[in-house]
């Protein structure tokens, strides 16, 4: 029997809290927490693949966000590596991709949704 373990939608949502809460509907949180998955993906990975990942994520974002200014990628590159190195501080040892994430908000709370695989 395995003990109870902390569920992958609780990491998530503990690991990305503050980033969480600069979404100003649950739309916005929901393109957050995108990023935020991404980033989660990302420290996952081992770390001589994380600089490519970053960098690909990053151009990936700039041909889907083309009016934005060079400012506003920069503070996404921020943003996305703040998150790697909080994931990676509290949970250096899970190993899971996700592959689906969704927010909604319940009686007033948000309520995070994660699809996960395990990497071998």
């Amino acid at each position: 029997m395995e003990e109870k373990k902390e569920k992958i939608s609780e990491m998530v949502a503990h690991f990305s809290r503050e980033y969480l809460a600069l979404g100003e509907d649950v739309e916005h949180k929901q393109q957050l927490l995108n990023s935020a998955i991404s980033a989660w993906n990302i420290a996952s990975l081992g770390e001589k693949n994380r600089e490519g990942a970053i960098k690909k994520y990053l151009e990936g974002w700039k041909r889907l966000n083309p009016t934005h200014e060079k400012d506003m990628l920069k503070g996404m590159e921020e943003d996305l590596r703040l998150l790697i190195k909080r994931k990676l501080e509290l949970y250096p040892d899970i190993k899971k991709q996700i592959v689906n994430a969704h927010i909604q908000e319940m009686d007033g709370k948000n309520r995070i949704t994660v699809a996960s695989v395990t990497l071998k």
